[in-house]
């Protein structure tokens, strides 16, 4: 190693506040923690929001397709019927 890079190391070494700090360490990945794991959710949410949005728009377009538009028209028919009977609880 050179000096400069030892100086480097030493600098460092004297800025970092979690050798002498350690509680402010924890709370600064605790809710590092926390900001990942919020984004995760909300850019999972968004992408899957999305990719749903589209494919209803291509399903909905495939109900007016000639050969499986038929097909697609009687399965939304059963959801339909399916969705409007009321609960049953056993």
């Amino acid at each position: 190693m050179n000096q400069n890079e030892e100086r480097l190391f030493e600098a460092i070494e004297k800025i970092r506040r979690d050798k002498h700090e350690p509680w402010r360490y924890v709370l600064f990945t605790f809710v590092n923690g926390i900001a990942q794991g919020v984004g995760f959710a909300l850019g999972t949410t968004i992408v899957l929001g999305l990719s749903i949005y589209v494919l209803t728009i291509v399903i909905a377009q495939l109900v007016n397709f000639p050969v499986v538009g038929h097909y697609f028209q009687q399965i939304g028919t059963l959801i339909d019927a399916y969705s409007k009977q009321p609960l049953r609880v056993r």
